[in-house]
């Protein structure tokens, strides 16, 4: 029985091997954070995406591009870096969701649509707002997915 808790006690202070075992332990736990950090930074990378490329569509709408399915298609190609039939390349999960929607308000009566091609009182142009929306659903590999989504307003007139 001594030569038995000899051993063990020979066995159970060797120092020998510590290092393996813990490494072991400790890489997966470090590896998965990793893993976890580099998908919430795709996530955010992919919401500044989305952010950039309706922040460029307004730009183009206040350079008079008046065509809301044109402006829409100006967001996706922001998004994407493809334009027109070179969207049929793309994945369509990283082609956003893109809506645009043209609305004009009389200056006096903030907040009430009015048509384009009235005139307001005191003979003054309508101001007109162009109204982006954009959603794109986002796959994480340890985050859960969930579809980002993001708004602008821009007065052109």
């Amino acid at each position: 029985m001594q030569k038995i808790m000899r051993k063990l006690n020979a066995y159970a202070s060797d120092k020998r091997g510590s290092s393996a075992v813990e490494f072991a332990v400790g890489a997966p736990v470090l590896l998965i954070g990793l893993i976890i950090v580099t998908d919430v930074g795709l996530a955010v990378s992919d919401r500044m995406n989305l952010d950039q490329s309706v922040r460029a569509g307004a730009e183009f709408a206040m350079n008079n591009v008046e065509d809301e399915t044109t402006l829409e298609d100006m967001v996706k190609s922001a998004a994407t870096g493809a334009y027109g039939d070179q969207l049929n390349d793309i994945n369509s999960s990283e082609i956003p969701d893109v809506d645009v929607t043209k609305t004009c308000e009389c200056p006096d009566a903030g907040g009430v649509a009015v048509a384009c091609d009235v005139l307001c009182t005191g003979e003054l142009p309508p101001s007109i707002y162009y109204d982006f929306a954009a959603t794109k659903d986002y796959q994480g590999i340890f985050i859960p997915n969930f579809t980002m989504a993001t708004e602008m307003k821009v007065q052109v007139r």
